[in-house]
């Protein structure tokens, strides 16, 4: 098995080593600490061929202060520097949903996927074969519905919502 990096872990290998050498793999995931060295490490190491892994390519993250750049605006500065586009392994992927079922015992058919951005929760359930549920919380909204081929099974406003519907039960 060859070496496994994070960003993270590869810029700490690096700084010991050589740039550029050292990774089989990059995986780029949500890094609160990038760094224009840690980018710099990356690619390097895509050029000497490393393995270009993500965990989910959200181009934004929604908080309170408003819509912020996401894993997806990492992905976009690697992939601009090393013309490498990434394995995706996470959402929209079936894969991650699959697991995920495995892990809680359950089917597709039995279990609702909760999220709120189309192009990776909801679109992810779809691929799966999943019922979904889309909170108007995130980047998404109900007028992006009217431009995509699939949609989510429900929408609600929040997840205080859903709480508050499942006590009806």
């Amino acid at each position: 098995m060859g070496n496994f990096s994070t960003l993270t872990d590869l810029y700490q290998l690096n700084s010991e080593t050589t740039p550029g050498q050292g990774a089989d793999i990059v995986v780029c995931g949500k890094d609160e600490s990038i760094s224009w060295d840690k980018l710099s490490t990356a690619t390097l190491n895509l050029r000497a061929g490393a393995e270009f892994i993500a965990t989910n390519g959200d181009t934004t993250l929604p908080t309170e202060l408003g819509l912020i750049q996401g894993n997806g605006a990492i992905l976009a500065a690697l992939h601009a520097a090393t013309g490498c586009t990434p394995k995706v392994i996470g959402k929209p992927e079936p894969i991650i949903y699959q697991q995920a079922l495995a892990l809680l015992g359950s089917t597709a058919e039995n279990t609702i996927a909760i999220g709120d951005r189309l192009d990776t929760d909801i679109l992810g359930a779809v691929r799966t074969g999943m019922r979904s549920l889309m909170v108007l919380t995130g980047a998404s909204t109900e007028e992006d519905i009217e431009r995509i081929d699939y949609a989510p099974t429900w929408i609600m406003q929040d997840l205080q919502a859903v709480t508050e519907a499942l006590r009806g039960l």
